[in-house]
Protein backbone atom coordinates (compact mmCIF):
# COMPACT_ATOMS: atom_id res chain seq x y z
CA UNK A 1 0.00 0.00 0.00
CA UNK A 2 1.49 3.63 -0.65
CA UNK A 3 0.86 6.34 1.37
CA UNK A 4 -0.86 9.28 -0.55
CA UNK A 5 -0.43 12.70 1.21
CA UNK A 6 -1.50 15.67 -0.22
CA UNK A 7 -1.36 19.46 2.03
CA UNK A 8 -4.50 20.61 3.13
CA UNK A 9 -5.34 24.71 2.47
CA UNK A 10 -7.60 26.88 4.00
CA UNK A 11 -10.63 29.08 3.49
CA UNK A 12 -9.89 32.62 4.21
CA UNK A 13 -13.00 32.33 6.81
CA UNK A 14 -10.92 29.70 8.10
CA UNK A 15 -7.68 31.66 8.54
CA UNK A 16 -9.71 34.36 10.53
CA UNK A 17 -11.39 31.87 12.97
CA UNK A 18 -8.26 30.31 13.92
CA UNK A 19 -5.85 33.64 14.02
CA UNK A 20 -9.04 35.11 16.59
CA UNK A 21 -8.31 31.65 18.14
CA UNK A 22 -4.42 32.02 18.44
CA UNK A 23 -3.65 29.13 15.77
CA UNK A 24 -0.45 29.51 14.33
CA UNK A 25 -1.29 29.88 10.46
CA UNK A 26 1.28 30.05 7.02
CA UNK A 27 1.18 31.15 3.83
CA UNK A 28 2.67 30.98 0.65
CA UNK A 29 2.26 32.11 -3.30
CA UNK A 30 0.21 29.92 -4.76
CA UNK A 31 2.16 26.71 -6.83
CA UNK A 32 4.93 27.41 -4.33
CA UNK A 33 6.19 25.84 -0.69
CA UNK A 34 7.35 28.84 0.23
CA UNK A 35 5.66 28.73 3.40
CA UNK A 36 6.17 31.61 6.04
CA UNK A 37 3.99 32.48 9.25
CA UNK A 38 1.25 34.50 9.00
CA UNK A 39 2.46 37.47 11.81
CA UNK A 40 1.24 41.38 12.23
CA UNK A 41 4.41 41.93 10.21
CA UNK A 42 3.42 40.12 6.98
CA UNK A 43 2.80 42.52 4.22
CA UNK A 44 -0.29 41.43 3.63
CA UNK A 45 -3.75 43.24 2.54
CA UNK A 46 -7.21 41.99 3.54
CA UNK A 47 -7.81 41.53 -0.46
CA UNK A 48 -4.86 39.18 -0.72
CA UNK A 49 -6.77 36.69 1.75
CA UNK A 50 -9.42 36.85 -0.69
CA UNK A 51 -7.67 37.03 -4.48
CA UNK A 52 -6.88 34.03 -4.79
CA UNK A 53 -2.73 34.18 -5.30
CA UNK A 54 -1.92 33.04 -1.46
CA UNK A 55 -2.76 29.94 0.00
CA UNK A 56 -2.74 29.50 4.06
CA UNK A 57 -2.53 26.38 6.08
CA UNK A 58 -1.96 25.79 9.55
CA UNK A 59 1.63 26.22 10.79
CA UNK A 60 3.17 22.96 10.86
CA UNK A 61 3.74 22.81 15.04
CA UNK A 62 0.34 21.57 16.58
CA UNK A 63 0.06 24.07 19.55
CA UNK A 64 -1.74 22.93 22.79
CA UNK A 65 -4.56 25.62 21.93
CA UNK A 66 -5.75 23.28 18.76
CA UNK A 67 -5.32 19.81 21.36
CA UNK A 68 -7.39 21.49 23.63
CA UNK A 69 -10.05 23.23 21.62
CA UNK A 70 -11.01 19.28 19.77
CA UNK A 71 -10.79 17.07 23.09
CA UNK A 72 -13.89 19.65 24.42
CA UNK A 73 -15.64 19.37 21.56
CA UNK A 74 -15.32 15.94 21.26
CA UNK A 75 -17.39 15.94 24.29
CA UNK A 76 -20.81 16.24 22.56
CA UNK A 77 -21.27 13.84 19.72
CA UNK A 78 -18.84 10.99 18.38
CA UNK A 79 -18.86 12.44 14.46
CA UNK A 80 -19.62 15.91 13.78
CA UNK A 81 -19.42 17.26 10.14
CA UNK A 82 -16.77 20.52 10.65
CA UNK A 83 -17.38 22.43 7.49
CA UNK A 84 -15.39 22.85 4.07
CA UNK A 85 -11.64 23.39 3.64
CA UNK A 86 -9.93 25.43 1.57
CA UNK A 87 -10.44 22.91 -1.56
CA UNK A 88 -14.10 22.73 -0.91
CA UNK A 89 -13.84 19.34 1.05
CA UNK A 90 -16.21 17.96 3.85
CA UNK A 91 -14.07 18.16 7.08
CA UNK A 92 -15.34 15.58 9.59
CA UNK A 93 -14.22 14.91 13.38
CA UNK A 94 -14.27 11.55 15.11
CA UNK A 95 -14.05 10.05 18.20
CA UNK A 96 -14.76 11.40 21.35
CA UNK A 97 -11.36 10.46 23.84
CA UNK A 98 -8.80 11.09 21.24
CA UNK A 99 -10.50 12.30 17.96
CA UNK A 100 -9.36 12.10 14.08
CA UNK A 101 -10.13 14.22 11.57
CA UNK A 102 -11.51 13.13 8.26
CA UNK A 103 -12.21 14.96 4.55
CA UNK A 104 -14.24 13.44 2.31
CA UNK A 105 -13.07 14.89 -1.48
CA UNK A 106 -15.44 14.66 -4.34
CA UNK A 107 -13.99 11.95 -6.69
CA UNK A 108 -18.01 12.18 -8.69
CA UNK A 109 -21.31 12.32 -7.76
CA UNK A 110 -22.34 11.82 -4.40
CA UNK A 111 -25.07 10.13 -2.89
CA UNK A 112 -26.75 9.15 0.15
CA UNK A 113 -23.63 6.88 1.56
CA UNK A 114 -19.77 7.68 0.89
CA UNK A 115 -20.30 6.84 -2.95
CA UNK A 116 -18.69 9.57 -4.88
CA UNK A 117 -16.05 10.47 -2.01
CA UNK A 118 -12.51 9.47 -1.55
CA UNK A 119 -11.65 10.07 2.00
CA UNK A 120 -8.56 10.97 3.45
CA UNK A 121 -7.30 11.07 7.02
CA UNK A 122 -5.83 14.40 8.70
CA UNK A 123 -3.05 15.00 10.16
CA UNK A 124 -1.05 18.05 10.99
CA UNK A 125 -1.91 19.59 7.80
CA UNK A 126 -1.51 16.21 5.45
CA UNK A 127 -4.13 14.62 4.18
CA UNK A 128 -3.62 10.53 3.79
CA UNK A 129 -5.48 8.46 1.78
CA UNK A 130 -8.14 6.17 3.46
CA UNK A 131 -8.99 2.98 1.47
CA UNK A 132 -13.02 2.48 2.05
CA UNK A 133 -12.45 -0.93 1.36
CA UNK A 134 -10.27 -1.79 3.99
CA UNK A 135 -11.81 1.25 6.16
CA UNK A 136 -12.89 -0.01 9.47
CA UNK A 137 -17.06 -0.39 9.71
CA UNK A 138 -17.25 2.15 12.59
CA UNK A 139 -15.36 4.59 10.65
CA UNK A 140 -17.80 4.44 7.75
CA UNK A 141 -20.82 4.14 9.98
CA UNK A 142 -19.44 7.44 11.88
CA UNK A 143 -19.02 9.34 8.69
CA UNK A 144 -22.59 8.52 7.47
CA UNK A 145 -24.06 9.58 10.18
CA UNK A 146 -22.51 12.90 10.75
CA UNK A 147 -23.52 13.37 6.84
CA UNK A 148 -26.93 12.89 7.30
CA UNK A 149 -26.91 15.14 10.34
CA UNK A 150 -25.52 17.69 8.07
CA UNK A 151 -28.11 16.59 5.59
CA UNK A 152 -30.90 17.00 7.40
CA UNK A 153 -30.06 20.32 9.14
CA UNK A 154 -29.38 21.97 5.65
CA UNK A 155 -32.84 20.53 4.67
CA UNK A 156 -34.35 21.65 7.86
CA UNK A 157 -32.45 25.00 7.40
CA UNK A 158 -34.18 25.40 3.63
CA UNK A 159 -37.87 24.43 5.15
CA UNK A 160 -37.34 26.89 7.89
CA UNK A 161 -35.82 30.07 5.56
CA UNK A 162 -39.07 29.46 2.86
CA UNK A 163 -41.75 29.16 5.76
CA UNK A 164 -42.61 25.64 6.05
CA UNK A 165 -42.80 25.50 9.23
CA UNK A 166 -44.99 28.10 9.48
CA UNK A 167 -47.27 26.97 6.86
CA UNK A 168 -51.16 26.46 7.93
CA UNK A 169 -51.24 22.45 6.33
CA UNK A 170 -47.81 21.87 8.70
CA UNK A 171 -49.46 23.70 12.25
CA UNK A 172 -52.14 20.85 11.04
CA UNK A 173 -50.06 18.30 10.34
CA UNK A 174 -47.74 18.83 13.62
CA UNK A 175 -50.86 18.87 15.55
CA UNK A 176 -52.25 15.66 14.71
CA UNK A 177 -48.36 13.97 14.57
CA UNK A 178 -47.76 14.96 18.21
CA UNK A 179 -45.72 12.75 20.50
CA UNK A 180 -47.53 11.52 23.77
CA UNK A 181 -45.33 11.14 26.89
Amino acid sequence: MTTQIIKQTLAPAQVFEALAKGFNIEYAEIETNDWEPLTQQARLGFADFFGGFIKFRFAQTLDEGLKRQAKAKSENYFSEYLGLDGDKNERYRIGKDRPSFYVLKPSGRSGINLDGFIIYKESQGNLTLVEKDTAPDWLIKALVTARNAKRNAERNQILENTGHFKSDEYKKWAKTHRAVH
